[in-house]
């Protein structure tokens, strides 16, 4: 549960990371995300575009992405063994390698190029690990290690990345005809590339279930592997998906919210299968 200390605490947190991310962002041009013209020259641009307003819309942006990440953390830290701190730090580091597999994303699916979405990468990731370091220390708290261990993580790891990969795929095939000239950002993989990258993150995602496993809320098991695929997963994934449509592109919110519930779909059904084959 959330106090008073707890939220000013994890919005001093939230502020200092805010003043260091958007110094990157905001004050230095070549540090500025700059939307891939396979999409921007083929759709409208977004109101936030044309009413000039985009530096002060990626402020909010990034502060909702921090606000997003503490709100998620603070129930699963709980019960995660480990120092409040490095366990913030973990968590805020694992989203942020998501987000980074989803700027090669644009590389793979949207043409970019991959030095500039390697330093996407870094500009957006490092921040994200120290905000998540900052807030482990504002509202975290040490939990004695557990003497419970996972059972063959290894599956989970597989099945998370197999359920992910088969299920956006799927997914993002069906729909790409639906959205029209949208469909690039559903990231329909069609390359031996593009499925090598849907399979690395979905790995590591699979890696985030076994790390957080102990310390995920609720008994049931439906519950926890909704909470993970949903929450801790598809909160960041998908608001990583809403930057363009928000930033730069009209008629596209729906295809940014499409591809994270296609992806937090596949995770959900790998942490089931999971659960079940590995009481077997």
């Amino acid at each position: 549960m959330w106090n008073k200390r707890d939220v000013v605490r994890a919005g001093a947190a939230i502020t200092v990371t805010m003043a260091g991310w958007g110094l990157l962002r905001l004050i230095f041009p070549a540090l500025d995300y700059y939307p891939p013209e396979s999409i921007t020259g083929v759709l409208e641009p977004s109101w936030v575009a044309t009413a000039r307003v985009r530096k002060a819309a990626m402020f909010v942006y990034g502060l909702l992405a921090l606000v997003l990440m503490a709100v998620f953390f603070k129930p699963v830290q709980g019960r995660w063994p480990g120092r409040s701190a490095v366990k913030g730090l973990v968590f805020g580091a694992a989203l942020g390698v998501i987000w980074s597999l989803g700027f090669l994303g644009g590389w793979a699916f949207l043409g970019t190029t991959l030095r500039a979405e390697l330093l996407n990468s870094v500009v957006d990731a490092l921040p994200l690990g120290v905000a998540g370091w900052l807030i482990g220390w504002a509202v975290g708290r040490d939990v004695s290690k557990s003497e419970h261990e996972m059972s063959k993580p290894w599956l989970a790891v597989f099945l998370v990345a197999i359920g992910f990969v088969l299920v956006h795929a799927l997914g993002a095939t069906f729909f790409a005809e639906l959205v029209g000239p949208a469909s690039p950002l559903l990231f329909v993989p069609t390359t031996v590339r593009q499925f090598v990258l849907l399979a690395g993150l979905g790995i590591w995602v699979g890696g985030m279930y076994v790390v957080l496993h102990a310390g995920l809320p609720f008994e049931s098991t439906w519950a926890r592997a909704a909470f993970f695929a949903f929450g801790v997963f598809g909160h960041s994934w998908t608001w990583f998906h809403l930057f363009i449509p928000i930033m730069d592109v009209a008629g596209a919110l729906s295809v940014g919210l499409l591809v994270g519930l296609i992806g937090a779909v596949g995770v959900f059904v790998g942490v089931l299968a999971y659960e079940w084959l590995a009481r077997v």
